[in-house]
């Protein structure tokens, strides 16, 4: 009797959907109603499957394109974010798993949710606040992580996996942006193997989803920084692992960023210094890599004139610019002007000769300048020893633990120093989707917190 009732009750509700759509379709062209079906099921999908919905935001932490409405610009990666944090409440309402969100990093986010609130809220520019919204989205991709690890919806290795794929679809469709042109919007006459006499000087920059040549180098030296240690120590099918390093490589390289490049030789010489077991192996190690790798290369071109384009007084003519902003007042030292306040603070300083049409060249390209003139030093000092307690902890961490963690430990800290050199020669950590990357790496190591102070 029960299973007869059941049966009627979907009929009528098969019967009044049929009935609702039939009479939508008189209205709204039927391959509209197809569309929206077609989106309100991926959506559904989206809100039940908070796993796939974080992955899908990782995947698409690399697309910066931005969709304006209105005064709000946003990314597909941040809708995304949405969708995750709407999926994870609704899966804690439906399945109510106990869990503990709580990690040694909350003290830190507080300050930094103050901090960026402050320097939001009184920032020269009206669109401070979004600043600040933005740093939310990492804070929220970071408490999504602790929790689907810690519900055992994912693991840390799937999070690897998902940084792998997407890193290896950015190097793919930067290199081929490189050797075709196709997609490519910057040609400069950086071409390594040009200046070998293996081809021409004049090469295509590859930029990947991103929005810039140098937002993609430095997101695939993070990834494949984040990728060595777990080569080394957990990969078994060595030969499929090195084509994928060499994907990743070719994709850095064929961005033709200098400032890339210095991160992952700064991120490559760490690693072979501190997973050595003494320090004979060490010196060894780094000798090693500066004898093979980087003095050939170096003797290669510093008599070619590739070096007339590794010329940093035009980046130090630009640094001028944040500066003077950065000393204009006794306000603007300390406290600085707030978030996505330069072209209010620092564009009155560009010098009288540059055209309004090429301003946005002169961006800080010092992701340090960027900070002070933001948030003053008072700021700046609280966000690096945030980040430099990242590295620290990290490397505590790897020396005070075993196993799988203490390869997440490393890779961290490899990671940290990548992102300390290229933030020396461009700004790519102070963008929203960059933050939102450290800090869904830096979930896979909270997770299983080692007390502080027991490795610090």
């Amino acid at each position: 009797m029960a299973d007869s009732v059941q049966a009627r009750r979907w009929i009528w509700l098969f019967v009044l959907v049929s009935a609702l759509f039939g009479a939508l379709s008189l209205i709204v062209p039927v391959y509209w109603i197809a569309l929206g079906l077609l989106a309100l099921g991926g959506l559904s999908y989206l809100l039940l499957n908070p796993d796939k919905t974080f992955f899908l935001a990782v995947f698409t932490i690399p697309f910066t394109e931005r969709i304006r409405v209105l005064p709000i610009s946003f990314s597909i990666n941040e809708v995304i974010i949405l969708f995750a944090v709407g999926s994870c409440l609704l899966n804690g309402l439906l399945t109510a798993p106990r869990v503990s969100l709580r990690t040694s990093l909350d003290g830190w986010i507080l300050v930094l949710t103050l901090l960026f609130f402050g320097c939001g809220f009184f920032s020269m520019s009206h669109t401070g606040m979004l600043g600040f919204f933005k740093i939310v989205e990492a804070f929220a991709m970071f408490y999504i992580g602790i929790y689907l690890l810690r519900t055992r919806q994912i693991t840390r290795a799937d999070v690897l996996r998902i940084i792998l794929v997407t890193a290896l679809f950015q190097a793919s469709i930067g290199s081929f942006q490189s050797v075709t042109g196709i997609g490519s919007d910057f040609r400069s006459a950086r071409g390594y193997l040009g200046y070998l006499g293996l081809g021409s000087n004049m090469v295509w920059h590859g930029k990947g989803t991103t929005w810039h040549f140098n937002t993609l180098g430095n997101f695939l030296v993070v990834s494949l920084l984040v990728f060595v240690p777990v080569f080394f120590r957990h990969i078994r099918r060595k030969k499929r692992a090195i084509l994928w390093a060499v994907i990743i490589l070719l994709g850095i390289i064929t961005t033709y960023s200098r400032g890339t490049l210095l991160g992952l030789i700064a991120g490559l010489i760490f690693y072979l210094a501190v997973s050595q077991p003494n320090w004979k192996r060490s010196l060894f190690m780094v000798g090693a890599f500066l004898f093979l790798v980087i003095f050939p290369l170096v003797s290669s071109l510093s008599n070619s004139s590739y070096m007339e384009t590794v010329s940093y007084s035009e980046r130090l003519t630009i640094w001028q610019v944040p500066w003077a902003a950065i000393t204009s007042s006794n306000k603007a030292f300390w406290f600085g002007s707030g978030l996505n306040s330069y072209s209010l603070a620092a564009w009155p300083y560009i010098p009288a000769f540059v055209p309004l049409s090429q301003y946005h060249n002169w961006f800080a390209h010092n992701f340090y300048l960027l900070t002070v003139m933001e948030s003053g030093f008072i700021g700046a000092a609280i966000l690096f020893s945030f980040l430099l307690f990242l590295w620290l902890n990290a490397w505590a961490q790897y020396r005070a633990s075993n196993g799988g963690h203490k390869t997440y430990a490393i890779l961290i800290s490899s990671a940290m120093v990548g992102v300390f050199f290229v933030s020396i020669f461009d700004h790519t950590f102070a963008s929203p989707h960059y933050k939102v990357f450290v800090f869904v790496l830096l979930s896979l190591l909270y997770v299983k917190d080692v007390p502080v102070r027991h490795c610090v």
